[in-house]
């Protein structure tokens, strides 16, 4: 199985024939961590799914039926559901249990055959490589965050298109917080430097490693406390000021050989334009030094530099003051 960015995936798989999606099947289950970090509670979860068809489902079209050329709905989601009742009874009484490997158990109840009580055939599987070409697999937990719409690990997988090949071939995996609403003071007219204003941010890490998907509170607390701290007059600045701090405070202290990952920060100020929803700015950072030669002193100084504790009590800024090592850094990085 190789890991790769989900935009370079979505593009090896081009614009797909057909699709078949269920969005937000809800459940409960005792799963990664709540909005305090704390581990071993149940929590709501809603789980989508978004299946791209290798060929178009002309059969089911002409027909007026639900034939082999698509995918029943109702019957994708019940095995999605009876795949977290599984993954439930086998993981009970386990922590951590992180994200990645609830999509890995909906991923197999899908694509693989079903183990059937003694003496009966398997079930086939639902998704088999020659009818699905890209599944989509997504898993939100709206209560996982403090000041956010929630927490969400999406999972990709592109599939060779053999019978014997059981994997996929290649996966991305994709983590992010939603619409946190952190009050800041941000502006460059004289009345927004008066007064603090709300900035939404969205913060999505493509290509992140999946056995680390379960520290998505740390991430919360480095994204919250450096907006409220700061006072930038632009959002690109500060978008490039919480990208950097992410990198060095978050990425690469977990960093794995392999994969890379991208950080995009999207942030609004809905209150700047009085007939808009909100301006956004968005801008996407790599964390390779072959494609962003800049961070490279950050990251080869990365196993000297410490990660703030969670919760870490009082401001970002003096905890960086106290306790961050001096790298060689070009102007506009560190801390």
């Amino acid at each position: 199985m190789q890991v790769v960015h989900s935009w370079e995936l979505i593009q090896k798989a081009g614009q797909p024939h057909s699709t078949i999606r269920v969005r937000n099947l809800q459940t409960s289950l005792v799963i990664g961590r709540d909005a305090w970090g704390r581990e071993g509670k149940a929590q709501p979860v809603l789980i989508s799914a978004s299946v791209s068809l290798r060929e178009p489902f002309q059969s089911a079209s002409n027909e007026d039926a639900v034939t082999g050329s698509t995918v029943h709905y109702g019957i994708l989601s019940k095995r999605i559901l009876d795949s977290c009742k599984r993954f439930s009874k086998i993981e009970h009484g386990r922590t951590p249990i992180i994200l990645s490997e609830l999509a890995q158990k909906i991923e197999h109840g899908l694509t693989r055959e079903q183990v059937a009580s003694s003496g009966l055939t398997p079930a086939p599987a639902l998704l088999p490589s020659s009818i699905v070409k890209l599944l989509e697999i997504k898993i939100m937990l709206p209560k996982a965050s403090l000041l956010g719409e929630g927490v969400s690990l999406t999972d990709l997988s592109l599939y060779a298109h053999s019978e014997e090949d059981r994997g996929s071939a290649e996966k991305a995996y994709v983590l992010t917080l939603h619409d946190l609403k952190i009050p800041t003071l941000i502006g460059v007219n004289l009345n927004e430097r008066l007064s603090k204003q709300l900035v939404v941010a969205t913060i999505k890490i493509d290509g992140f490693y999946p056995n680390k998907s379960n520290f998505y509170h740390v991430l919360e607390e480095i994204v919250v406390k450096t907006i409220e701290e700061s006072s930038f007059q632009t959002l690109e600045a500060l978008a490039m000021h919480v990208g950097e701090r992410i990198m060095k405070y978050f990425i690469f202290p977990i960093v794995t050989p392999g994969i890379d990952p991208r950080i995009t920060i999207s942030l609004e100020k809905p209150t700047a334009v009085t007939f808009a929803d909100a301006p956004v700015v968005e801008i996407t950072l790599e964390t390779n030094p072959g494609l962003n030669p800049t961070i490279e002193p950050m990251r080869r100084n990365a196993i000297n530099t410490p990660h703030p504790l969670f919760p870490l009590k009082g401001r970002l800024d003096e905890w960086i003051a106290s306790n961050d090592v001096i790298i060689e850094s070009p102007t506009g990085l560190g801390p």
